[in-house]
């Protein structure tokens, strides 16, 4: 018998890699030819095998409505020459709606694999390359919110707070940012700030000011969302409210941490 998880990482990747094809093609429109055997493929894979098992499972209420009606409306883009963009927004549609069905049917068998977006997997790729020491740290913290059973979450935000800290310290090393043309010290510091050393590798790559500018904000937020989950414990006397209210800060948390280390690390 085939396996409903293994058919969806297959799916997910042939939708990768659809995407791929699609984005590479320099007209607007799109022969029926080029998505045909790929959307074929990959609807009956879905309607086969995935369907009947997330059917049955039903973690999530319209799930089951929302894969059918993305693959379905990809299967009718390719019965005559289409918009190239409206195949790869339908497929950008999909995409987290497949994730979110391959958590839900490991959930169900209890199953502890660790499911990661695109984003998530390069950024993990390049920690293990370039800080080997800290990958373990993101992991953790993926670990942690993919679960979603602990009672209190500072644990993982100063994991994410770690992480973001060393990429950026590597990336600016103090003697080079305070080397820079034109650097100066903001007033009661001896060493340059996380914001002076962002700023810094954002304009050695001459990125845009507009750039520098969201890539601080971002910074900003992390450190004062790092900041609200550690005062939390001691503002909420219920344990249960805690717990879940944190469990959503911590997700906003990753959020920005995960904008700030694509930008930092050079991840498309």
């Amino acid at each position: 018998m085939t396996d409903a998880i293994t058919v969806l990482d297959k799916i997910s990747e042939d939708a990768g890699k659809l995407s791929e094809v699609l984005e590479r093609i320099r007209s607007k429109t799109v022969l029926p030819t080029v998505v045909q055997p790929t959307v074929r493929m990959m609807a009956h894979a879905y309607f086969e095998i995935v369907r009947p098992e997330l059917d049955a499972v039903k973690q999530r209420a319209g799930l089951v409505d929302e894969i059918d009606w993305a693959l379905q409306a990809i299967l009718q883009l390719a019965t005559a020459t289409r918009e190239k963009e409206a195949y790869i927004g339908q497929i950008k549609e999909l995409r987290p709606y497949l994730m979110e069905a391959t958590i839900d049917l490991m959930k169900a068998r209890g199953a502890s694999r660790l499911i990661l977006s695109e984003t998530e997997r390069a950024i993990l790729e390049t920690l293990a390359k370039m800080l080997p020491l800290t990958s373990p740290s993101y992991e953790q913290a993926l670990r942690d919110i993919s679960q979603g059973r602990r009672v209190s979450w500072r644990g993982t935000a100063n994991e994410l707070r770690e992480v973001l800290r060393e990429v950026i310290d590597y990336l600016a090393p103090d003697d080079k940012v305070m080397g820079s043309p034109g650097f100066q010290l903001e007033k009661g510091q001896s060493l340059p700030t996380q914001k002076q050393k962002v700023r810094f590798i954002l304009k050695a790559r001459r990125s845009s000011g507009a750039a520098v500018t969201v890539a601080e904000a971002s910074l900003a937020t992390a450190e004062e969302a790092v900041a609200a989950l550690a005062r939390s414990t001691y503002q909420r006397g219920n344990v249960s409210a805690h717990a879940t209210t944190d469990g959503s800060e911590i997700r906003k948390l990753k959020r920005y941490v995960d904008a700030l280390l694509a930008e930092l690390l050079e991840i498309t």
